[in-house]
């Protein structure tokens, strides 16, 4: 029997609290794409998508490189800014990584992803790009189409919102679609128990009715904010409800505002905040309704996903892929206008409304997801693409092609990012204050030590100065000393 050909896959993130929706398609289509390559995932750093990739037998590298947050929002410095990237220092470890490892086939996940694709095609290594947000559409949004065109053989999206910006363009002949779906992670014999012990941890009784908001983290763009708006309203007309809001906390004031929000309602106690929730199981099993109030043009809408699966109704914005999940599950009626937070609410009063809705519509649910997204729908459509990738051959893009004619004009240019070179994972049992002595030795840049004052400049300083004083004073003389030149002049 041959050898099964390498792919590498390369996540951006690397979540150490909590997995986002990107990182579970990744996993999900690494356990799929084992049975036929031998799949190493490249990951920035440690974190619970590496950890389960080990746990599945999946190799794990760790492998750091700047991302390109325009392609997601194209402006006019995207080109120069994608030019540039070819020049950062992550760029040629990343080729020598290439060179080394020497994969068949490298998949790159994100469309701000870009390092790891522009490094395979200037080896001539085949590029599958996994599309899993959307491109808004402006001005520029052409241009960020042309550098994943450019930089891929293939390219998968996970929605017809996400490959929209395709459409109509020369790279439309090489887009497949791809919906996510789920494996074995999930237990439906053990979800009755679970619910009963989750809200028994929540301190919820098993009869009253629980509406669930899940994120990986509260942010703004995520309407958060909306869902808790609703529930005040709500909390005040059904006495037997609570609201439980699940994700991480980023901005302080955002989610002290939640909190508040919550407490200005008058039913605080109907509230559960939870930062981080490991059994998603027993999470999604407790709720009876999810919401999702997304202000982002979704790339899919996981949770709504997930939460059919388990059999619960969804009242969602009607913003990019979760459109599109609801209407292929026969859940039109229950999007609402992106933004609509009174049409929000009065979409949850008529689920509640009416008798029984709620395990009818969530039993409906279930049966339509399994059709739609299920494994027998995925390995379809899997097999299909398979075909694609295993017929390419690759074409070499060199580093040195300057493809993107780029604005130089230095007017309020983007903000690049910060040169992060290679992280490997520091060795087990090799003490901190060796690790720079082992990165020289392996060739890999050290940490920058902190800039200390000689001897004899310690000595010069008059007692009672801090060095913030001394360098403060010293800045002063020089801008009085510009400025008597200016005057003379």
């Amino acid at each position: 029997m041959s050898e099964r050909k390498k792919l590498m896959l390369f996540s951006h993130v690397c979540n150490t609290r909590s997995i986002t929706g990107a990182e579970k398609l990744l996993l999900f289509l690494a356990r799929k794409l084992s049975l036929h390559f031998d799949c190493v995932i490249v990951a920035p750093h440690e974190g619970i998508l590496t950890k389960l990739a080990e746990d599945y037998g999946i190799r794990v590298l760790f492998y750091e490189t700047p991302m390109l947050y325009t392609m997601c929002d194209p402006n006019e410095f995207l080109n120069r800014d994608a030019q540039q990237l070819k020049n950062h220092p992550a760029t040629a470890g990343l080729v020598d990584l290439l060179v080394r490892e020497a994969p068949a086939y490298v998949f790159v996940n994100t469309c701000v992803n870009i390092v790891p694709a522009m490094a395979a095609k200037s080896r001539g290594i085949p590029v599958i790009w996994h599309i899993t947000e959307i491109i808004r559409d402006n001005a520029h949004t052409e241009g960020a189409v042309a550098i994943v065109d450019r930089y891929s053989d293939w390219i998968i999206g996970i929605s017809e919102t996400a490959v929209a910006p395709f459409q109509g363009k020369p790279a439309e002949s090489k887009v497949s679609l791809l919906y996510p779906s789920w494996g074995d992670e999930f237990h439906p014999d053990q979800w009755p128990a679970k619910r009963l012990a989750k809200r028994k941890a929540w301190g919820i009784s098993a009869d009253a009715k629980v509406i669930g908001y899940i994120s990986s983290f509260l942010i703004a763009e995520k309407g958060a904010d909306h869902f808790v708006e609703a529930a005040g309203l709500l909390a005040k007309k059904y006495p037997e409800l609570y609201f439980v809001v699940i994700g991480g906390e980023v901005d302080r004031t955002y989610y002290a505002s939640l909190k508040k929000n919550a407490a200005d309602s008058g039913r605080s106690s109907r509230f559960l905040f939870i930062d981080y929730e490991k059994d998603i199981e027993g999470a999604y099993s407790a709720m009876d309704l999810v919401v999702i109030p997304s202000l982002l043009s979704e790339g899919f809408g996981m949770t709504a996903m997930e939460a059919m699966i388990f059999g619960k109704p969804v009242v969602a914005y009607a913003s990019g892929g979760l459109r599109e999940i609801l209407q292929f599950t026969g859940n039109e009626r229950y999007l609402v206008p992106t933004g609509d937070k009174e049409g929000l609410t009065a979409k949850i009063s008529e689920l509640l409304e009416l008798p029984d809705a709620l395990q009818q519509v969530g039993l409906e649910n279930q049966r339509r997801v399994e059709s739609i997204f299920g494994s027998e729908a995925y390995e379809s459509r899997l097999l299909s693409i398979l075909g694609h990738i295993l017929s390419l051959s690759g074409q070499t893009v060199p580093m040195e092609e300057a493809l993107y004619a780029f604005d130089a004009s230095p007017e309020a240019p983007a903000p690049l990012p910060e040169p992060v070179g290679p992280t490997p994972a520091r060795p087990a049992g090799i003490p901190l204050k060796r690790r720079g002595r082992r990165l020289k030795r392996k060739g890999l840049p050290r940490r920058r030590r902190r800039t200390r004052f000689s001897a004899s400049r310690k000595a010069r300083r008059k007692p009672g100065r801090s060095r913030r004083t001394v360098r403060r004073g010293r800045s002063r003389r020089r801008r009085s000393r510009r400025r008597a030149a200016a005057g003379r002049r």
